[in-house]
């Protein structure tokens, strides 16, 4: 499991089911084994690893990323978001520090006050 989730990125022409169909086999498992953790039919794992149907949803994508151990990158996805007491914690940065008033302008202030 740890070659196939270190394969960050595909090389330029490898689709997301000739990835996924790579990975099921370097585990050993068949298409049915696969099918059975992911909850669909030796079939239609057929058909996502041979490109007959299109491997572009989300969810499915998900589902063969979580039980073949690869890089969510690796198929066009993001890693899941950080859940924390059932809310999701975004990236986080640190607010900006915005400069005191400085000497000088509040000076012109007043003299421009001065000789108005």
């Amino acid at each position: 499991m740890d070659a196939v989730g270190a394969r960050a990125v595909p090389a330029v022409n490898v689709t997301p089911g000739e990835l996924v169909r790579s990975a099921r086999k370097e585990q050993r498992l068949t298409l049915a084994q696969l099918g059975a953790v992911t909850g669909y039919s030796a079939a239609q794992v057929s058909r996502y690893e041979r490109g007959v149907s299109p491997l572009t949803d989300v969810v499915v994508l998900r589902r063969f990323a979580d039980a073949l151990g690869i890089a969510p990158q690796a198929l066009g996805l993001t890693p899941q978001p950080d859940v924390r007491h059932g809310r999701v914690i975004g990236p986080t940065a640190a607010y900006p520090r915005l400069p005191g008033p400085s000497t000088a302008t509040t000076l012109r202030d007043a003299l421009c006050v001065g000789n108005g």
